[in-house]
């Protein structure tokens, strides 16, 4: 848990201190607000670190909440901090919750999605936000120091974080990807690679930096009980009263 929570500390500063980073909390919340217009409720969670409450402005949900295990240097009441382990959340009580590459930097990427489940109410919205390892960001983290955020994380396969959610019974929606230039560190040059992001959704759309998942939790329908009758009827007749009294006949 130790190192989870350092990578997170290492995260949350990368997304506000680089470029990169802002560019990159930019592109999701742009993503995320065409992805979740239409979809309303009361409560929306973004599971993840203090920089990404941003992206819960992408929402038209009214209440929002940040739920980390980072200490918030801000009073907020919108701001819970817990354990990402066991979620301190009442199960089926979010119409939405948002994963935005969390899974990615802590020890427990499958327990965590499960436990996001288990708090979304029926028909409710799950958003996972990943590193697409088939992109140049995945071919960059190939080369780089894993030490460095965030290729010190690791990338899941859409197809595997997709998996997961079927067998939680929910029902995949939407996959969308963004962000086709190389991951460089320098403003100028990334500017000169906007070419890929203008052809990159026609010309080669699985191959984005990112991929955002939207699933849907299904209603399990309720299966109808068959009674067995055991009871013999026999010598038993109903009378046409309006009390619908049930009488029995006496023995001959």
């Amino acid at each position: 848990m130790a190192h989870s929570y350092r990578l997170l500390q290492h995260w949350n500063q990368w997304l506000t201190q680089y470029f990169l980073g802002e560019y990159l909390l930019q592109a999701e919340r742009q993503t995320l607000a065409k992805l979740l217009q239409q979809h309303y409720g009361k409560h929306a969670l973004l599971i993840g670190v203090p920089q990404q409450e941003v992206l819960l402005e992408s929402t038209v949900i009214a209440c929002h909440n940040i739920l980390s295990p980072l200490i918030h240097s801000k009073d907020k009441a919108s701001y819970i901090e817990g354990d990402l382990h066991e979620l301190p959340i009442l199960t089926g009580s979010m119409d939405l919750v948002i994963l935005p590459h969390t899974l990615e930097f802590i020890d427990n990427p499958r327990q965590l999605l499960a436990e996001a489940c288990r708090i979304i109410k029926p028909e409710g919205l799950i958003v996972v936000c990943g590193f697409n390892p088939l992109s140049w960001w995945g071919v960059k983290k190939i080369f780089a120091n894993n030490h460095t955020i965030p290729w010190s994380g690791n990338f899941f396969p859409a197809g595997k974080i997709k998996n997961w959610l079927k067998l939680a019974d929910f029902e995949m929606e939407i996959q969308r990807f963004t962000l086709f230039s190389p991951p460089t560190t320098t403003p100028n040059i990334y500017k000169n690679f906007n070419l890929f992001e203008k052809i990159g959704h026609s010309w080669f759309p699985f191959f984005g930096g990112v991929y955002v998942l939207l699933a849907r939790a299904k209603v399990v329908p309720l299966t109808p009980i068959k009674l067995k009758w055991k009871q013999q009827l026999n010598h038993i007749r109903i009378p046409t009263t309006i009390s619908g009294h049930i009488a029995r006949s006496e023995l001959k």
